[in-house]
Parts: structure tokens; sequence; C-alpha cells
């Protein structure tokens, strides 16, 4: 099987699911990241053969495409910013929505004169945590989760990207025993109900972990009320949390956050043109 040949084998077999230009990016993703042979390849040697191991390789991929399992599971790694991320299905995998809280945290943090403490609450892949180390040096940063799979991961990232990071066991619904004063707080945490389960895609639904995905159906901000009662105590005045929100309860986070009487806010949307951040001031 020649190049040419495995890539029209994966357009035939994978059509009914994805586009021809999402299919091709799978090939691609795959020929460099599992066989390390360069995306330009294709173009150039068309009709250079598979070995039989790559062959039996590129099989049990496209079985897993057809299953609908995550392509960033199947290889497992995923890019986030400028990093390289080992995922498993223990982790979410990073979102480019993601990409750009951690956008709008450096671009209010660009020229800091001291250090500044941040932590990162449920940080999974630990991607958040580790973007803003590498691209901000004067944050110190902690990452804390409750699972420590999800942390060793988080530490194998951290340390494949050459990033400073702290990490902490901790369950961030019980903060009331986490003593640290901070700065800036920053949190991706789970924010879909249930009942919104029957409008995901199988890939998300059948396979990422839906403990960093679904809360209570009748208590959906339980994490972000934890974090905000921590704030009272350990972020200091003037500090600032960057929530990446569910937008469908962007009105019930307002009367959250305004019920402290101590916070104050500001709204951003997506790529997409969703309101999906908030950026929340002690005052």
């Amino acid at each position: 099987m020649t190049y040419s040949e495995g890539r029209n084998i994966f357009r035939e077999k994978l059509k009914s699911l994805f586009e021809v230009n999402e299919i091709d990016f799978y090939f691609k993703t795959v020929l460099q990241s599992i066989f390390n042979i360069e995306q330009t390849a294709l173009a150039l040697s068309p009709t250079k053969l598979f070995n039989e191991n790559q062959k039996r390789e590129l099989e049990k991929v496209l079985k897993q495409l057809l299953q609908e399992q995550p392509l960033q599971y199947i290889i497992g790694k995923a890019y986030f910013r400028s990093l390289t991320l080992t995922v498993n299905s223990s982790v979410l995998i990073p979102r480019p929505e993601t990409e750009e809280l951690v956008n709008w945290v450096l671009e209010d943090h660009q020229n800091l004169e001291e250090k500044q403490t941040l932590i990162d609450f449920g940080t999974g892949s630990g991607c958040i945590a580790i973007a803003l180390a590498k691209e901000q040096p004067s944050f110190e940063v902690t990452a804390i989760d409750f699972y420590s799979s999800v942390l060793n991961l988080a530490k194998q990232n951290a340390i494949k990207n050459k990033t400073s990071v702290s990490f902490l066991q901790h369950d961030i619904l019980q903060l009331n025993t986490l003593k640290l004063n901070v700065d800036i707080i920053v949190s991706n945490p789970p924010y879909i109900p249930p009942s919104e389960q029957r409008e995901m895609k199988p890939n998300v639904l059948n396979y990422e972990p839906h403990l960093a995905l679904f809360v209570p159906e009748n208590d959906p901000l339980i994490f972000y009320r934890s974090i905000l009662e921590y704030g009272l105590l350990y972020l200091v005045s003037d500090g600032l949390i960057y929530f990446e929100i569910n937008p469908r309860f962007l009105s019930e986070m307002k009367s959250l956050i305004l019920s402290f009487k101590v916070y104050s806010i500001l709204e951003r949307k997506d790529i997409f043109g969703k309101l999906r951040m908030l950026r929340v001031q002690k005052k």
C-alpha cells in the first residue's frame, strides 16, 4: 500500500463521519506522530510503500477513528499554544477556547516587575498552568487536581515542556483546608449538566472523562462557588480570577459572583462568539 493509497482508504472509510479536509488532516497527523513521516512526504513521495508494521498500525488507527475515538487519545498527544502535551482518557483534550483564556491572563500581565503567585484549579493535562508558567516567567504557578494519576501526567508534561510548576493534590470542593495566598486564580472546572449530554458529540461523550466534564444537575456552579469562597480569604486585594464558563449559565454565574459583594466582573467572548470567559476582580 502506497502513501497515496492509504490516504484514499482513509477518505473512503471515514467519509460518513468527517469532511475530506478533516480526514486528510488526521491522516497526515498519524503519519507524523506515529511513523515520524513528514507531512510533505504525501505530496513528494505518494508512491512510497508502507511497511507491514505501518500497515497494521494504520488499520488499527482507522478502526479507532471509525469508533469516533478522539485523534489526540489515539496518538497520545495534543497541542496547546506552544506546548506538546501527553494526553490520555484520564484528562480532557485541551480546547482552543481555553487557549484564549490563557491569552487573556497573559495580556493582563505583560510587564510584571515582581513575582505573581497563580493557582490553576483543576489542572487536568496541565495545559493552562504550564502555558502560563512558560510564557510568563514572573508567574509562580501551582496546579491543583484531585486525582494523583492526573497530576502525574501533568507533571510529565511540565518536565517535557521544560517548565517549572508546583503540583498539589487537593479537592476543589474542600478548599477550607488549603491556605495559600494568591495573586491570580485561573480555572476551567467541570460545567456541563447531565441534561446537555444529548447535544454532545460521541467522541466527547464516549471517551473524555465524565468527572472532568459534568456537574450535578441541581448545582452546576458548585466548583465556581468553592473557588470564589476561597478567593474571599486568600486572594489578595485587587486580585483576579479567570474562569472559563458554560455560556448557558452566564446569568447565574454573574448573580453568584455579585452575591459575594466584593467582586466585579468583566466578560469576554471566545473565537466562536460565545461568552465563555469571565474575569473577576476582588475589590
